[in-house]
């Protein structure tokens, strides 16, 4: 009989041993999940690719493919998941916590109850966190259409020449009316640099057929002055679309939409992101072989104390 209970307190120890490794494990996969959470923060806070939502204000369809856009994309789905298994691991390393004070009749029951859960949850994690883990890897191998830049400015530069004939962004849906939204959404002017009242307005219908440039009203419309808004555009100084003076107006928009084509992140940054989802995948199969090596040393001691 002292024998039988020699050996019940053996499995009982070896059972409160792994109550005590899964709560340094969970512990440790805590700090993991920062680690993914922040990681997908850093690349889901960059500036992804405005390039076509610019284009698309004026009707070009020129939308190439921007680099990390789609990593982009998927940072948003990782950090949902990096909350998700931060709470479901800070909650088991509270409940595993409090099991190890419970009074020992209550201990039996409950370690085998949270051992069942810990092997769910990792069942459950392991494969969805492995999928974002593909999901960025293939996002980042997507390949990068090169831009030809030389003949988007050629574009831009039609589409001016050939479709702006007001400067206002309310007027109507127009190619026309998009320009002008252009400009005050991106702080630009024009295509190219605007350095004298002779620019690319020159030849558009706005000056050569109606309108105020038509009229020696102005010289560049109202919507290229500095700090204008859609409400404010008619107040413009004179200073800036009358004559032109340097300062008063905004930088080509060549320049910019150009600088749209590049997400604000690092290769770096989504490196570190795919590193994060690997080592927590990682650590979630180290934390589920722990579970399954503890779970027949708890089982036991449940069965032979009912016996």
């Amino acid at each position: 009989m002292s024998g039988s209970n020699s050996d019940v307190g053996y499995h009982k120890s070896q059972g409160e041993r792994g109550a005590y490794v899964l709560l340094h494990m969970k512990a440790v996969l805590m700090v993991a999940a920062i680690a993914l959470i922040s990681s997908s923060v850093d690349i889901s806070m960059g500036n992804s690719c405005e390039l076509k939502e610019a284009l698309d204000l004026i009707s070009l369809n020129y939308a190439p493919f921007c680099k990390y856009n789609a990593t982009i994309e998927e940072s948003g789905k990782v950090f949902v998941w990096g909350i998700a298994v931060f709470c479901g691991h800070s909650i088991l390393f509270l409940v595993i916590l409090s099991a190890c004070m419970w009074p020992s009749e209550n201990k039996r029951i409950g370690f085998l109850i949270i051992y069942i859960v810990v092997f769910v949850s990792a069942v459950i994690f392991i494969p969805l966190i492995f999928e974002q883990y593909k999901n960025i890897d293939d996002a980042k191998k997507k390949p990068v259409h090169r831009i030809d830049y030389e003949r988007l400015k050629s574009e831009m530069l039609h589409s001016l020449e050939k479709q702006f004939t007001s400067d206002h962004p309310t007027y109507d849906d127009t190619v026309s009316s998009g320009w002008n939204k252009l400009f005050i959404k991106y702080d630009c002017c024009a295509v190219r640099e605007v350095q004298t009242t002779t620019n690319d307005f020159d030849n558009t219908p706005w000056c050569t057929t109606s309108g105020t440039c038509a009229d020696t009203a102005s010289q560049i419309p109202k919507t290229c002055c500095k700090n204008v808004t859609v409400d404010n555009y008619q107040d413009a100084p004179g200073t800036c679309h009358a004559f032109v003076n340097p300062g008063t107006y905004k930088p080509g928009c060549f320049q910019i939409v150009k600088s749209m084509s590049l997400a604000n992140i690092e290769a770096y940054q989504v490196s570190m992101l795919s590193l994060s989802l690997l080592m927590f995948t990682l650590l979630q199969i180290l934390d589920l072989i722990v579970d399954l090596a503890v779970v027949p040393f708890v089982i036991y001691e449940y069965i032979t104390t009912r016996n």
